[in-house]
């Protein structure tokens, strides 16, 4: 593995977790299509909020391998 910012190593994992975030996206993206607004509860909104906290997490992760 290479320390430098611009080596394959570093592409591969900002791929993997802008893979890893796509999906959490849209897996998001269904899960609301599937709930009524009228229909959503505390727990769905909690649910939302936690996704979108994992998909930040993932972009973020991103930002790091790049700036390394």
């Amino acid at each position: 593995m290479s320390s430098r910012p611009d080596s394959s190593w570093h592409y591969a994992i900002a791929f993997y977790a802008l893979i890893r975030a796509h999906g959490k996206l849209h897996r998001l993206i269904r899960f609301i299509g599937r709930t009524e607004s009228f229909q959503k509860s505390e727990s769905d909104n909690e649910q939302i909020l936690e996704t979108l906290d994992d998909i930040e997490s993932e972009l973020d992760s991103v930002r790091r391998s790049i700036d390394e």
